[in-house]
Formats: C-alpha cells, structure tokens, sequence
C-alpha cells in the first residue's frame, strides 16, 4: 500500500488528506494530514467517505454529445471542445448575453476555480446567469 498526500476533492475548502491506495490503483480509504493548515487533522465525514464516486460504474470517462434523436454517443474530447465553443458562438450576441447563456459551477471546484468560472461568465461570455450548488 501506498499513500499520497493530496487535497480533498469535495468541496472548496482544501483540507490536507493522504490517499490510501493499493498496489493495483485501488482506493482503500482516506486519511487527515495532521499538519495540514486548513485541515489540522480533521475531516468532515464527506472527506472521510466520499471517495465511492472514482469507482461508481455509473461515472463518465469521455465526453458525451447528444444526437439529433436524442441519444447520446461517446465522443473525443477535441470534438466536444469544438461542438462547445460552436454553440457558445452561435448563443453570443455583442451585447449582454444573460438571456442566452448561464454557467453552472460546483461546490467541489476550489474558490479560485469558481472565480475563473465566474470571471469567464462576465467578461469572456458576457452573461450574469451564474450558479453555483453549494448544497453538498
């Protein structure tokens, strides 16, 4: 077994963990960095446990794009990329953009992620339709 320090996924707060990995990649559990600045050793029961979701079958591994019937087909991610950029073009008008375009960000992404989101919403997409889900 091996250990990796790293910084908790979950949320936006950063706590200080050690990964506890087997020999095949497998996660067998978390646990505090005692001298962590944010952490100090404690982890809420999120950080302890909520791990489950890297090997959940039901997790994307590529991105998806939706046919014109409605299904879905696995697609590469600089097609995806391109399909993105496409509509955000074709959404965007000189003006402000509210009506048009919303972003979504999650309480997972750190608070410097968020602010480049919010930051790209504003002045790159010319929207104030932004949200975040706090609600973990």
């Amino acid at each position: 077994m091996k250990r990796v320090e790293t910084t908790c996924g979950y949320c936006g707060c950063g706590c200080g963990i050690y990964v506890n990995v087997a020999d095949d990649d497998t996660i067998l559990g978390i646990a505090p960095s005692y001298n962590h600045v944010v952490s100090q050793g404690k982890l809420c029961s999120k950080g302890w446990h909520g791990f489950a979701f890297v090997r959940d079958s039901r997790r994307l591994k590529t991105p998806l794009i939706r046919q014109k019937d409605g299904n879905f087909r696995e697609a590469g991610w600089d097609e995806a990329l391109d399909l993105v950029a496409a509509k955000f073009k074709e959404a965007m008008t000189e003006e402000d953009n509210t009506d048009r375009i919303g972003l979504i960000s999650s309480a997972r992404c750190t608070n410097e992620e968020n602010f480049l989101m919010a930051k790209m919403a504003r002045a790159g997409l010319k929207t104030s339709s932004i949200d975040h889900c706090a609600r973990l």
